[in-house]
C-alpha cells in the first residue's frame, strides 16, 4: 500500500501517526524541508552580507551545506541501497547526487573568506540554483518513498534507523545537542514542529528554540 504524504501537508491532522512507515518516513520529509528552505535562505541573505555578518552568514551557510551532503550521503549508504532491492529507481537517485555534492564541494571553496568577499553575488546565484537542483531531486525522492509504502519489511526499516541515529549521534558530538536542535527546529514550520522530532514535548522544542535564540542569536538572526 502507498503512502500519501506531501512536503506542505506534514502535520498531525493530515499523516496517520500511528503508521510506523509514516514516522520512518516523516524523518525524510522534515529534513528535507529543512534543507529546502535554508538553501533558499542562504541565497536570498549571501548578497546583503557585510563585514559586521560575514562570520555568522559563512558559520549558517557552511553548516547548511553540511546537513545538505550529509543527508545525501547517509541515504546514498543506509536507506537506498536497502530500497534499491525493491525498487531499482532509488539506484538512480543514489546516482543524482554525485554531482551535487561536487557542487556543493565548489561552493564550499567559495564561501573561504577571502573568496566569498569578493563573490557575494554568486554564491547567492549558486545557493539559489543548488536550491532549485535539489529541491527537483527530493521531490522525486518523496515520490518514491510514497510508491515504495509499506513494501519494506518493518524490521529491515528499523535496523536502518538505528544505523541513521549512530550517525545523528556521532554528528551531534561535532557540533553538539543544542546547535543541532535549534538549526533544526528553526527549519521547520509550526505544524511540523509539533510532530517532529518524535517524543520531544512541545516544551522542550520551545526550550531549545529560546536558549538557542540567546546562544547563537547572531547566527540564527540572519
Amino acid at each position: 500500500m502507498a503512502l500519501d504524504m506531501h512536503k506542505d501537508h506534514l502535520s498531525a491532522n493530515e499523516l496517520d501517526l500511528k503508521d510506523p512507515y509514516v514516522l520512518s518516513s516523516l524523518g525524510l520529509y522534515a529534513i528535507h524541508n529543512v534543507i529546502r528552505r535554508n538553501l533558499a535562505s542562504c541565497a536570498e541573505h549571501a548578497k546583503q552580507v557585510n563585514k559586521s555578518n560575514m562570520a555568522p552568514f559563512l558559520t549558517y551557510a557552511n553548516y547548511t551545506l553540511h546537513v545538505l551532503k550529509d543527508q545525501l550521503e547517509s541515504v546514498d549508504t543506509i536507506w537506498f541501497p536497502k530500497f534499491a532491492t525493491y525498487d531499482q529507481r532509488f539506484t538512480a537517485q543514489i546516482e543524482a547526487h554525485r554531482p551535487i555534492i561536487k557542487e556543493i564541494e565548489e561552493l564550499e571553496r567559495l564561501l573561504e573568506v577571502e573568496a566569498f568577499a569578493e563573490s557575494t553575488d554568486i554564491v547567492s546565484q549558486s545557493f539559489g540554483q543548488l536550491h532549485k537542483w535539489v529541491d527537483s531531486e527530493f521531490d522525486t525522492e518523496e515520490a518514491l518513498t510514497n510508491q515504495l509504502g509499506h513494501l519494506v519489511p518493518i524490521g529491515e526499516i528499523q535496523e536502518l534507523e538505528k544505523r541513521q541515529e549512530e550517525r545523528r549521534l556521532a554528528q551531534v558530538k561535532v557540533y553538539g545537542h543544542l546547535w543541532t536542535a535549534v538549526y533544526l527546529l528553526r527549519g521547520l514550520g509550526p505544524k511540523e514542529r509539533a510532530i517532529f522530532p518524535p517524543g520531544i514535548p512541545k516544551v522542550v522544542a520551545s526550550g531549545m528554540l529560546t536558549a538557542g535564540a540567546l546562544q547563537f542569536r547572531k547566527y540564527v538572526d540572519l
